[in-house]
């Protein structure tokens, strides 16, 4: 277990915060809390985000998760002061929410945190050896141990078995393994008699044979023993290379309706997750930005970034600076922004968010959408029936979108609404102006670099179903060039002289689109498919200025 310090982005209480596999451990200055997640729950999640379980055609069944907080409380102590130990070469970031004043940038982690003089003469050090969580008491000379109390609140069950604590919970059993106790006699470690004392919640420490001139060290271990098997916080969803050869990773990292909230209080609660992983309105996940040293040896960095409900990264991108652009979909109410949200909003919304080079500063940040869905390809990845559907054909394609960077460093995004009130600015690229119906259609933005200018946007598509997945912009032209999958026949753009200017039937087509550099207009569209289906997922430029698309067909 590692600490990471608290700059604001939890509550004012918790000093440190670790994580292990199925919950967090919380330090205060007179104890600690611990939250826990049941591990079959957890389970289920992590079956259900990877798609097992549940058959093509079935509707994906929500999950109940169970959670359970107890605290540890020393009795009659005095506020330690935390000395924090062994720093790690990495940092966390923190963007959860809108308010700026629970940001925190560059939080430091370390492997062991010490609070001196918890009661006189006696300190405790928290750490972690070989996977277990541990807590030393450090003893002074002349230190009365028997001040050591520790009072626990919100368990269902105390006991001492076989010199062990057993500390019982709705959701598994937390063991305390029987102290071991020492003391340095003439350079050399001696064992010292030690076990644990059981009255009314609290515990203390009988010692028996020691000598009170030396310092006794009390050395307990920490076992969450039920607490073992898949947990649903890690997942990859796109990755991108810095100007240095470093490695951004993004993905989601599972975050419970606790979240950025310290559980005050002990006891039992439940979270429904509505189809598997909280899409929509039930917080689940948040964005997790990892940065990887060149030869991937070392993270650089940890960026968590989202609201009180779900995001997801669908792309990014590094300029020469080494500041990150990332674009993505919330629907988080209290997503992170530098700027007014554009647009009425409503359900899923897209957003583009840019951290400078240390992953610690939001240099800019924006949410734009319509009343539909915004960034969703047909329906988000946890909800309706599991299979194809539509443009939605395979792994990964709900969250299909590029981001990309113009010579200026404006931001460029191609992505996909289901909103006809989706706001567009400047020349259309839709005859009439307007959604081109169906379900969806593409939309093409554009941002100046810190997301502070909406320079142009607008929707592409025909009256079937459109999605821009991916931009790249020819090197001789500036022309942008967008490509995705439509089963729209009447795509806007001029198709004369093009390779494949009709669409060639079955469930969708791939296409590109040729827009002006200054997005006045399109220059041509060309569908490129057969009678099967059809998709683009890739679009290049090489040195020479000679387009290559990559995809998939039946």
């Amino acid at each position: 277990m590692e600490f990471v310090e608290n700059k604001g982005q939890w509550h004012s209480l918790v000093n440190f915060k670790g994580d292990f596999k199925t919950g967090s451990f919380y330090l205060e200055n007179n104890g600690y809390g611990v939250l826990m997640h049941h591990p079959d729950d957890l389970h289920a999640l992590a079956e259900q985000s990877h798609g097992h379980g549940v058959k093509a055609g079935e509707t994906i069944p929500p999950i109940t998760l169970r959670s359970f907080v107890y605290q540890m409380r020393f009795v009659d102590a005095q506020p330690g002061k935390a000395l924090p130990e062994k720093p790690l070469s990495t940092y966390n970031n923190y963007f959860l929410g809108n308010d700026p004043a629970k940001w925190a940038g560059q939080c430091r982690i370390f492997q062991a945190v010490t609070y001196r003089n918890i009661y006189p003469g006696i300190d405790i050090r928290y750490y972690s050896d070989g996977g277990r969580l541990k807590y030393d008491f450090i003893v002074q000379p002349g230190a009365n141990i028997a001040r050591i109390r520790m009072k626990y609140e919100g368990l269902t069950e105390m006991a001492i078995r076989n010199k062990e604590l057993l500390l019982r919970t709705p959701v598994g059993d937390v063991i305390e393994q029987a102290p071991y106790s020492y003391q340095f006699v003439d350079g050399k470690k001696a064992e010292v008699e030690c076990r644990y004392v059981l009255a009314n919640q609290t515990i203390s420490f009988q010692v028996k044979n020691y000598d009170p001139s030396q310092v006794l060290v009390i050395d307990p271990s920490i076992i969450f023993a039920s607490f073992t098997g898949s947990t649903p916080d890690n997942w990859g969803y796109t990755a991108t290379p810095g100007p240095d050869g470093s490695l951004y990773a993004g993905g989601i990292v599972f975050a419970p309706p606790v979240g950025t909230n310290y559980p005050v209080s002990p006891g039992a609660y439940q979270t429904v997750f509505g189809g598997g992983a909280t899409e929509d309105t039930f917080p689940g996940y948040d964005i997790a930005i990892f940065k990887f040293s060149s030869n991937g040896a070392n993270r650089m960095y940890a960026t968590y970034l989202g609201g009180n409900a779900n995001e997801q990264p669908h792309s990014m991108i590094v300029d020469q600076q080494g500041n990150l652009v990332v674009a993505g979909r919330s629907f988080s109410q209290n997503y992170p922004v530098t700027t007014a949200r554009i647009g009425p909003g409503g359900n899923y919304d897209i957003v583009i968010t840019k951290f400078n080079a240390a992953g610690s500063a939001l240099l800019g940040s924006v949410r734009i959408g319509g009343t539909g869905n915004d960034g969703v390809n047909i329906r988000p990845k946890y909800q309706g029936q599991v299979g194809p559907d539509g443009l939605r054909r395979n792994y990964g394609d709900d969250a299909r979108s590029e981001v990309i960077l113009d010579a200026s460093n404006n931001i460029i995004l191609a992505s996909c609404t289901q909103s006809a009130n989706f706001p567009v600015r400047g020349a259309s690229f839709n005859p009439g102006g307007g959604f081109g119906g169906g379900v969806q259609d593409g939309v093409v933005l554009k941002f100046n670099s810190n997301l502070s200018n909406y320079i142009f946007g607008s929707y592409f598509g025909g009256s079937g179903l459109d999605a821009c997945f991916v931009a790249s912009i020819d090197p001789e032209t500036g022309d942008l060039y967008v490509g995705g999958a439509t089963s729209s026949t009447n795509l806007p753009g001029d198709r004369t002289g093009v390779l494949t200017p009709n669409y060639q039937g079955g469930i969708a087509d791939g296409f590109v689109t040729q827009i002006r550099a200054d997005g006045s207009g399109l220059v041509r569209t060309s569908y490129f498919g057969t009678t099967g289906i059809d998709l683009i997922y890739g679009l290049k430029f090489d040195k020479n200025g000679f387009p290559y698309i990559m995809g998939t067909t039946t």
